[in-house]
């Protein structure tokens, strides 16, 4: 491969993975995304006679100017300065690509991906990201031998001169040994990447730490829910939270009919549910155990969940939940607990935003029939309160209940009628009101609907009779990833159902048919591929996103403990089996279980990594050395040096800035006396020095003899 090439494709890569690493936050809008993307694709074509051009470098750097006036009035503006000044970066690097000639440019370009890729470790914190950092381990001892060994070209044949075009189009120095080599010396760039990983455990961005959090949006946790939002959603496969109970049967079950209570919606008007805005109360916090409904028993079961960032803040609670298990951050070393508010309608929510999945457990009473959560005095009548034109809805409940008085007779009754009498049918299909009440259109027309048109009805015909009602919005059902030996919860598994107040106590009802409460788990390779990828992304989130202090101290005792059993001490594991798990258990998760083979591949891996470099460095010495002791080569240079010394005595010294070759045709147009004398060595010089021509020692010496007599031929001339 030329030389040129290789550098080129190296350094496209480079930055195409710095530029890759920005997109991967939420800072690029899609169309900006696009026109980057052509952008960087274009830069590509851009090659001499264009670079050369006055015209062009002058339209970059106005460019830049402009760019940047116009970025600082956006972020005056109020534009998060964080998005200008990342969009800004990105436009600099194209701006680089777009204009490199020298490798003083190929250095700038690398220098602005590296730094990409640390602003990348605010923008995202993402599996995707672990990709794009390991192509940088990869590709960056490429870039900076490239970039180097062209400046090394440039420094000893000069810029844009007919030398340096010879070396670019080269084949010798880019080849497959070189790219291999050169990879591992990626090895102990990563192993010391992991060791400052190790040593110096993430301890928060504070502010920063929130600008590039990726958030999942799924309809019915805000403000309203319309009849029809979880019918769009219902095939959608994006996993949004991980079930993992404590005690489950061997082997698993392929799905779990778990429900995942979300948040309540109390007012209905033409079709949407809204939320009467609440305040809440914060919970009862014991160290990080905060209090819902009472404290935890033995008997009680547990389940951690994994929730990925949402855009609504919503603790989801497994039904019967009395107690949740939020672990605290890290923040400066110390632990910062989170503030979880509890509103009306058993709203439970946490305090500030997320930027990798967020892990809790919740305790549950089995088969607890309802909870006990009073409805505010200023609640009270939005619970009861049924819209204006729906007596024939009140009608429908009423002959339904018949003579029944007991209130959960009723509920059961009207449950009943929707799931099982048969008169309706589950569909995703959203029934076509043409202006007509929804509500009116599924009980008495289409008789067909997703979810929310049965909760809605049941919830409607409840409080007809003046039972208080409300519609919940959660997840149901939850499939087994066996890579991740968790049950995932996807967007199509979003459900809504109804509760009722009876005897003081909220009591869950669901009128939804079967066929339409469990989103059956597609099969495939397909499905199995994003298994793999989202048990990939829960372990990076655990061991990478979230490494904290706490972690580093079970990782250091887990180190204790390895090398104390490779001596033969066994009195620390003794000492943890007399008792001391219970201050384990503070500590976070061991982000490894490291054993021998873990030392043993590492090592060996490092070992040979120093000897490659320590090959690398004699074979080079080597190859100074022959250089060296060429007598061509050698004589070539004393003889040039020799000529250099006469041509200054003469008052004709050489200028940095040009070349030998230059200069003896410079000399021949002035009419120096001895211009003939100067072209011959410097001719002889060059054929010896770069070509394939010897330079015998009779040869050297005559032409030393001769590059003495230019400096008296020169005075002794009438001209000068």
């Amino acid at each position: 491969m030329r030389f040129a090439f290789a550098h080129k494709l190296v350094t496209y890569l480079f930055a195409g993975l710095g530029l890759t690493a920005l997109m991967l936050g939420t800072t690029f809008s899609p169309i900006e995304q696009l026109l980057l993307v052509g952008a960087f694709g274009a830069s590509w074509f851009a090659e001499p006679p264009l670079l050369d051009r006055p015209g062009y470098s002058r339209f970059w750097n106005v460019a830049a100017v402009v760019i940047l006036i116009i970025q600082i009035g956006r972020a005056i503006a109020g534009e998060a300065t964080l998005t200008v000044g990342v969009q800004y970066a990105a436009f600099l690097q194209i701006s680089r690509l777009s204009h490199r000639k020298t490798a003083a440019d190929y250095q700038q370009i690398a220098i602005l991906g590296f730094l990409h890729l640390i602003a990348a470790t605010v923008l995202s914190s993402g599996l995707d990201y672990a990709v794009v950092f390991f192509g940088f381990v990869v590709v960056m001892p490429w870039m900076l031998a490239l970039t180097h060994v062209r400046k090394e070209f440039e420094t000893q044949h000069g810029v844009d001169t007919p030398k340096l075009r010879g070396e670019l189009a080269g084949r010798e120095f880019a080849t497959p040994a070189f790219f291999g080599g050169t990879t591992l010396l990626a090895v102990p760039l990563f192993i010391l990447t992991a060791a400052m990983f190790l040593a110096f455990p993430r301890s928060g961005f504070g502010y920063l730490s929130n600008l590039g959090a990726r958030t999942e949006s799924v309809a019915g946790f805000g403000d309203d829910v319309e009849l029809g939002g979880f019918g769009r959603i219902r095939d959608d496969p994006t996993v949004v939270m991980r079930v993992k109970p404590k005690n489950r049967p061997n082997p698993p079950e392929q799905s779990i009919s778990v429900r995942l209570r979300g948040t309540s919606f109390d007012r209905y008007s033409e079709g949407r549910w809204s939320r009467t805005p609440a305040t809440g109360a914060q919970i009862k916090r014991l160290q990080d155990l905060y209090i819902v409904f009472g404290t935890p028993e033995p008997e009680h079961q547990e389940y951690e969940i994994i929730l990925d960032p949402m855009e609504e803040a919503v603790l989801f609670l497994p039904e019967g939940t009395v107690a949740l298990q939020v672990p605290p951050t890290v923040r400066a070393g110390r632990d910062r607990y989170r503030r979880i508010m509890h509103a009306p309608g058993l709203d439970i929510r946490y305090g500030g935003r997320v930027d990798a999945p967020l892990t809790y457990k919740a305790f549950v009473m089995p088969k607890r029939r309802g909870f006990p959560e009073p409805i505010p005095s200023d609640l009270r009548e939005h619970y009861v309160a049924v819209p204006a034109g729906y007596e024939r809805v009140a009608a429908l409940a009423q002959s339904l209940i018949g003579t029944a008085s007991n209130p959960h007779a009723q509920a059961q009754l009207v449950e009943r009628y929707l799931r099982v009498s048969g008169n309706f049918r589950y569909t995703l299909d959203q029934p076509d009101a043409e202006g007509k009440d929804p509500l009116h259109v599924f009980l008495f027309e289409a008789k067909a609907g997703h979810c929310e048109y049965f909760s809605t009805a049941m919830a409607i015909m409840m409080r007809s009779i003046g039972l208080p009602a409300r519609n919940v919005t959660g997840f149901l059902g939850a499939d087994y990833n066996p890579y991740g030996d968790y049950y995932a919860v996807r967007n199509g598994n979003a459900h809504s159902w109804v509760e009722v107040l009876i005897d003081g106590r909220w009591i869950t009802f669901d009128p939804t048919p079967a066929s339409g409460q469990v989103f059956a788990a597609p099969s495939g390779l397909a499905v199995k591929l994003r298994q793999v990828m989202d048990a990939m992304r829960v372990r990076w989130a655990e061991y990478i996103v979230e490494y904290n202090i706490r972690d580093q101290a079970r990782a250091l005792q887990g180190l204790a403990a390895w090398y104390r059993s490779l001596r033969g001490d066994r009195r620390g594991a003794n000492q943890n089996a007399g008792g001391h798990s219970g201050d384990e258990q503070d500590f976070g998760p061991i982000p490894f279980r490291p054993d021998w083979r873990w030392f043993v591949a590492i090592m060996s891996v490092f070992g040979v990594g120093v000897l490659f470099v320590r090959w690398s460095r004699k074979r080079q010495r080597q190859t100074r050395a022959g250089r060296q002791l060429d007598p061509d080569r050698d004589r070539a240079v004393r003889l040039y040096l020799a000529l250099e010394s006469s041509l200054r005595s003469a008052g004709q010294a050489r200028p940095p800035d040009v070349t030998p070759t230059e200069h003896a045709e410079e000399l021949g147009r002035s009419g120096f006396p001895a211009a003939n004398e100067v072209r011959e060595v410097t001719d002889a010089y060059l054929a010896a020095r770069f070509g394939e021509d010897g330079l015998p020692p009779h040869d050297y010496h005559r032409l030393r003899q001769v590059s003495r007599r230019i400096c008296a031929k020169a005075k002794r001339s009438p001209t000068l």
